[in-house]
């Protein structure tokens, strides 16, 4: 996987232009709230990021029948130990 994180621009500036207008964001705002967009972005697509690769170390097909053979109640307290992190 490539570690280098790429944003389409096109798609990135049209939806930040979308939300602008909705806000009515004024023209001195617009590079600031622009950089709090990517911020929130970038944000939510790493804490995707980490959820995927929690999940998938946890809940993947290596671990399938582990799982198979829980009753809820352990499972239940599977997932609340996941939720500490």
């Amino acid at each position: 996987m490539d570690d280098r994180t790429m944003i389409d621009p096109q798609r990135f500036s049209v939806k930040f232009a979308q939300v602008a207008i909705m806000n009515n964001f004024k023209n001195d705002e617009l590079a600031k709230e622009a950089k709090r967009f990517l911020l929130s972005y970038l944000t939510a697509y790493y804490l995707v990021g980490d959820f995927n690769a929690i999940e998938k170390e946890n809940f993947g097909t290596a671990n399938t029948e582990k799982f198979k053979d829980m009753s809820f109640d352990e499972l239940l307290k599977r997932v609340s130990e996941l939720n500490k992190y």
